[in-house]
């Protein structure tokens, strides 16, 4: 059985403190206009007369040379905290420099020690309700089954507050891979919801980002089939983590956000490939 836990890691934390006072949140915007969560306002309000300092400087030159932004995150995640000496070589894209400047940024705005203690009722909810949602290693294991081989290492799920607002990030390091995932959009002018009132949305976008990590060379497709394996996985997924219902509502709706009429059938192709011991 692979090991999946959920935990809070402050170097990501960190990471999404820098994102916050960098030209992120104005990109994203950019990308789709969305609420955010008022822990997210919270953060940039407070690091905001930091924005010219250098860890937020190499970050926008990273994201103007279109750096994604899960190698920031493997960035920090290559490091002890809270020192930020490196562990692992760093991304290709990033300077050698960024995680002293990590380091800089955490101690000339004290966001660990003056903001985040603050704030731990949020965090705390986060957390909890990621807990109930990841109860078992259903995630991992099914994963592994798709593949025909487990995960490689302990699978760690870190919730997200602040930036990436729309995307979880995976990042794989020597010793684990982290998905990093944060609430459900925001419907409108209300809110992001809480993790507990979107669970099929979370499973789903933890599922889609793992089995495109894990599945990468069986997916190395033409993009309408990548899609309909990728899909019918997470409704088979969704099947055995939440029921029968949440799994159609998925498929029926995927089916018609991507255009994908033959969904049913992929779906029931993988069924019988699972239940007769067979990967993907």
């Amino acid at each position: 059985m692979s090991e999946l836990m959920v935990m809070l890691d402050d170097r990501a934390r960190l990471v999404t403190a820098v994102l916050a006072a960098s030209q992120w949140p104005e990109q994203e915007q950019a990308q789709l206009t969305h609420a955010v969560h008022p822990h997210a306002k919270q953060t940039r309000q407070f690091v905001q007369p930091f924005a010219a300092h250098t860890a937020v400087q190499h970050v926008n030159t990273l994201l103007a040379d279109g750096t994604a932004v899960s190698e920031l995150f493997a960035a920090a995640l290559r490091c002890t905290w809270p020192d930020f000496a490196p562990q692992e070589p760093l991304p290709p894209a990033t300077p050698a420099a960024l995680p002293a400047a990590l380091a800089d940024f955490a101690r000339q705005t004290a966001v660990p020690t003056q903001f985040w203690p603050h704030h731990t009722a949020a965090w705390d909810e986060a957390m909890s309700d990621l807990q109930a949602i990841f109860d078992t290693s259903l995630l991992a294991d099914f994963v592994g089954r798709l593949a025909g081989r487990p995960l490689p290492k302990p699978l760690l799920i870190s919730p997200n507050l602040v930036y990436p607002a729309l995307s979880t990030v995976l990042v794989e390091t020597a010793v684990a891979l982290h998905l990093i995932i944060p609430p459900p959009k925001a419907v409108g002018e209300s809110p992001p919801w809480p993790y507990s009132e979107g669970p099929d949305w979370v499973l789903a976008e933890a599922a889609q980002a793992l089995i495109a990590h894990h599945l990468a060379a069986a997916l190395d497709a033409a993009p309408e089939r990548r899609a309909l394996l990728t899909h019918a996985a997470i409704t088979l997924f969704l099947e055995e983590a939440l029921g029968e219902a949440d799994a159609l509502a998925y498929m029926v709706r995927s089916k018609r956000q991507f255009s994908l009429p033959t969904l049913p059938l992929v779906v029931e192709d993988i069924r019988d490939a699972l239940e007769a011991g067979r990967s993907i």
